[in-house]
């Protein structure tokens, strides 16, 4: 290797050492100075009123393109929607009338289908509101993009209470021929489903923009204050920690990398020492060989990649599975020092909580939709967020159909369902006979914390814990 070229390296990796050394020292500063890039309007625009509509919308169409590009932000936001919507939900049983507007494909793939729930959460991570429109003649509805919404009317005395929002788009012509096609811009006012006139009267324009009271506007807000109109976005606490942890992570990448260039540090006290040195290395000998050195040589090892430790941002991953609500196992896929993963991963009570609290949301928007389509009392049904294990399961299902609590066919659904059978018979299978002295309910006797309540349980557990022969 050419001197000049080695000295020139070994400078240049010094000097990025000390750059990575004074990143590092004012991380906490360039996680305040992250507002700088992008974000000044944001952090300003917050007063009495909360965030104003155009800057929710340019902070919104700035955390939609981190959170695709972002692994902490992508990640963040699917453990959330699986959390909420990951086993689905249900309606109950609902008359063929209305259950054909659930099944009509526009409306599955807006609001009732996995892929479209799944589309819906994402708003509330991204835009904090969603928001469609539903038609009173059709009763099908359209999802309509945060950045159509340009104005809203509220109610005077409450600004809560929205009554019309403002739509604006550009209608795409369709002339099929080529000729003659021209966009157009819209501009619109819809009636929210929640807004009930006293007199039952619409109004027909607002300024100068028409009302179509043939439709109504569906909306969604999360994480509002008393006060304020609009939503604020689930990711917005998380994208400067989210910011810091990719940029310490690239920082240490960075570093890793100088450190990998050189193995061996040679010192020399004479510039011929250095020139007679660099002679000797430039062809490497093979493995194990012997280093022969004059008196005024010395020769070091150079610090490992060990040296940078990557787990040392930890705390920022932690920051951003703080602002998401959920586990920072779950966010790092990565159990830390808290041992297993399985024991890590275990969804802690509050994020439990949160998820709940989040569904209740959606149960609130999903009864306005179906009061709108004519059910009279709609029942939203959420399965369980956590997985228990098969047999615990086994036996709770055991348990109540002892206690006639559930009927056969709803067993025997449960029971399919949680073994993952397939079902290849529509009655049930046959009852074998039984003295009803026996339950499929294992007993726990008196060591457990709670005791069984199964009439054989108590009788049972001296003998339970004898020796058999």
């Amino acid at each position: 290797m050419d001197l000049n070229k080695f000295t020139q390296e070994f400078d240049a990796m010094y000097a990025e050492n000390e750059f990575l050394k004074e990143s590092y020292q004012s991380m906490a500063a360039a996680v305040m100075a992250f507002d700088d890039n992008g974000w000044n309007d944001l952090a300003t625009a917050s007063g009495d009123d909360g965030f104003t509509l155009e800057d929710l919308q340019k902070s919104s169409s700035r955390i939609r393109e981190l959170s695709e590009g972002n692994p902490l932000l992508n990640r963040g936001c699917g453990l959330r929607t699986s959390y909420v919507f990951g086993k689905g939900v249900s309606f109950g049983v609902l008359a063929p009338r209305i259950q054909k507007y659930i099944d009509d494909q526009f409306n599955q793939d807006v609001l009732f289908s996995s892929e479209a729930q799944t589309i819906n959460e994402r708003s509330h991570f991204t835009d904090g509101q969603f928001f469609v429109m539903g038609s009173l003649a059709t009763k099908q509805f359209q999802r309509i993009p945060f950045t159509e919404i340009t104005a809203v009317v509220t109610n005077p005395d409450n600004k809560e209470e929205i009554w019309y929002y403002r739509r604006t788009w550009t209608r795409r012509a369709q002339d099929l021929g080529g000729e003659g096609s021209k966009d157009q811009e819209l501009k619109v006012w819809y009636p929210t489903d929640t807004y009930k006139p006293l007199n039952g009267r619409y109004v027909s324009r607002i300024a100068k923009d028409p009302v179509d009271a043939n439709f109504r506007m569906f909306a969604s807000r999360v994480n509002r204050r008393a006060g304020r109109v609009w939503g604020v976005p689930d990711a917005i606490p998380a994208v400067p920690w989210a910011h810091a942890y990719n940029e310490y992570l690239k920082d240490g990448a960075r570093m890793l990398k100088a450190l990998s260039m050189f193995a061996w540090q040679l010192k020399s006290k004479t510039k011929a020492g250095v020139t007679n040195a660099a002679a000797a290395i430039a062809t490497p000998p093979g493995a194990g060989s012997t280093a022969v050195m004059g008196a005024d040589m010395e020769l070091s090892s150079m610090p490992r990649g060990g040296s940078v430790d990557l787990t040392d941002g930890r705390p920022l991953g932690s920051m951003v599975a703080s602002a998401l609500e959920v586990s920072v196992v779950a966010l790092l896929s990565d159990p830390g020092t808290s041992g297993s993963y399985g024991t890590a991963a275990t969804l802690d009570v509050p994020t439990l909580k949160a998820m709940e609290a989040r569904q209740k949301i959606w149960t609130q928007f999903y009864k306005r939709v179906l009061f709108f389509i004519g059910a009279k009392e709609p029942q939203i049904n959420w399965p369980k967020i956590e997985s228990e294990p098969s047999q615990r399961m086994m036996q709770a299902l055991a348990l109540a159909k002892e206690t006639n609590a559930i009927w056969d066919d709803e067993y025997r659904d449960a029971v399919i369902e949680t073994l993952d059978i397939p079902k290849l018979h529509t009655e049930l299978a046959p009852q074998l006979p039984t003295d009803g002295s026996s339950s499929a309910v294992s007993s726990q006797g008196n060591n457990g914390a709670v005791g069984s309540t199964q009439d054989n349980a108590q009788d049972l557990a001296q003998s339970d814990a004898e020796p058999t022969a």
